[in-house]
């Protein structure tokens, strides 16, 4: 079991998401405050009950939910990006793919017809390849 990771609460995403929204545009605000709270939480139930689970998994419950789950009215797939690279960064890695990449396979996720189990295994893997420790 790895220890207990630095999460991300519900208040800390949705000033990620009005930051997000301010710079980049959209419609600020939660759309769905149980899903939210689903989403935020889900990370914290594979520690709890999975314990094999690896932070990579732990930082793609949070990407593959925010994408999937449309918790916001506007800027889901930007939120699930910056909830996946800050969880990273407060636990010891940061993200290393390009843009292009980032953008491409963020997209491809949002539009993919997978079960929840393929989509999170391949948001995991995703991660696995592009994230590297960071150096104290």
């Amino acid at each position: 079991m790895i220890e207990e990771p630095k999460w991300l609460s519900g208040d800390a995403i949705r000033v990620i998401q009005e930051t997000l929204i301010a710079r980049t545009g959209g419609t600020p605000g939660v759309l769905n405050p149980i899903l939210l709270e689903s989403t935020v939480n889900k990370p914290k139930f594979f520690f709890q009950y999975e314990p094999e689970s690896s932070i990579f998994k732990l930082a793609a419950a949070y990407g593959y939910g925010f994408v999937k789950n449309h918790c916001f009215c506007d800027g889901n797939k930007r939120i699930a990006l910056a909830t996946v690279s800050i969880f990273l960064r407060k636990n010891g890695y940061r993200l290393n793919a390009s843009e292009a990449e980032t953008v491409s396979f963020f997209l491809s996720l949002a539009g993919g017809l997978e079960t929840y189990e393929e989509g999170l295994a391949r948001l995991t893997d995703w991660i696995k390849r592009y994230a590297i420790e960071l150096e104290d």
